[in-house]
């Protein structure tokens, strides 16, 4: 069967493509996939299917996306499309509508995470949340990846009158271990050797809440937090740091390519965001056996219960402040919620979720 591909913007043939796009190889179908792929940065023959160029974007208003829209009834045309699946709100929407058009069944969407999330806008929980259902009438098979989105999917109406399907994740790596001197790492970076070491890993802007941790620093004595990212927000944070007397414990990393081994020298990794779909840096994080405390907002909370780490309010720098103090006193602690998100996260693996989706792209594009 000939199966059009739609995301977004692509910068590289990510883990999360692959646990896609191997199922499908094995069922025999061949996969036109479509994107823009205008900032990858590898060699594109590593992708093993087909590619077309479009020019979507992550805007909904940009005026780019009524191009992409034409693109991709231009490629259905061309490659005689038979079945149509897609991800991210534009790329998803997009691909709906033409496949409505050119009346192709069967239409399968991958939400990595709704934009009507507990706690959005009101624009969010009404008119994207509106959006969501209406193009649910154009769709016949619904994967989810959080419970959250689970729960809302339940009230939309698919063309098929079937029920969504709930995955763990887009798949990821399990049983990394990292070899490392911990001190000589720590020294690399300028952390103290016996320096309580927070870490976290996520472009620098208002969503991620780096600013929440910074405030937390204030009253966790001898911490040393690692952001690792960069954004916008990268010298609000500096500015902040230096007005509560942080400066020479928060240490902005920018891009970095050593995440595995920053986290492997580090004591707890947190995640603050307001808003994530299921976070990939997470679940590395708890493979490499690190506690956690994260935000409670979609995703996390899937991810971190009391046996793992702690979950906070976004809003909350006491909050955050506390689990760390509580970890910070209590090795053992440490250890066992560490222990205990190794267990957690093998749920979670690309092997898992390349089965759990081999048997739904099965059902949906039986040849």
């Amino acid at each position: 069967m000939k199966i059009l591909m739609v995301t977004n913007k692509v910068k590289t043939y990510a883990l999360g493509f692959q646990n896609v796009l191997e199922p499908l190889g094995k069922l025999g179908h061949e996969v036109i996939w479509a994107a823009d792929f205008s900032q990858f940065v590898a060699d594109k023959s590593v992708i093993p299917c087909q590619i077309e160029q479009i020019d979507i974007n992550t805007n909904p208003f940009n005026k780019s996306n009524a191009t992409a829209y034409k693109q991709i009834l231009d490629i259905i045309e061309r490659y005689d499309i038979e079945a149509v699946m897609c991800s991210t709100p534009i790329g998803g929407a997009l691909a709906r509508l033409a496949a409505k058009k050119k009346d192709i069944r069967p239409v399968l969407y991958e939400a990595h995470g709704f934009l009507f999330f507990k706690g959005a806008p009101l624009i969010n929980q009404t008119v994207y949340k509106w959006e969501e259902e209406l193009l649910a009438h154009y769709t016949d098979v619904l994967i989810t990846i959080t419970n959250e989105d689970y729960a809302a999917a339940q009230k939309f109406k698919l063309r098929s009158g079937e029920r969504p399907y709930l995955v763990h994740g887009a798949g990821v790596k399990v049983g990394v271990r990292v070899e490392i001197d911990r001190a000589e790492k720590r020294k690399s970076v300028d952390v103290p050797v016996d320096a309580f070491v927070i870490v976290s890993a996520g472009e620098l802007n208002k969503n991620k809440n780096t600013e929440v941790v910074v405030r937390a620093l204030k009253d966790v004595p001898e911490a040393h937090y690692i952001a690792c990212g960069v954004g916008p927000e990268k010298e609000n944070l500096e500015k902040l740091a230096e007005e509560l007397g942080v400066s020479e414990r928060f240490h902005p990393m920018g891009y970095r390519t050593d995440m595995a081994e920053l986290m492997a020298m580090s004591d707890v990794f947190t995640m603050m965001s307001f808003r994530e779909g299921m976070p990939r840096s997470l679940l590395e994080a708890m493979d490499l056996g690190l506690p956690c405390v994260g935000s409670d907002t979609r995703g996390i909370r899937d991810l971190i219960d009391t046996h793992g780490g702690y979950i906070c309010s976004p809003k909350d720098p006491k909050a955050f402040a506390d689990a760390f103090n509580a970890l910070k006193e209590n090795y053992e602690l440490r250890r066992s919620m560490g222990k205990y998100n190794q267990g957690k996260v093998q749920e979670y693996s690309a092997d898992i979720v390349r089965n759990e989706l081999y048997e739904i792209y099965k059902k949906t594009f039986a040849i």
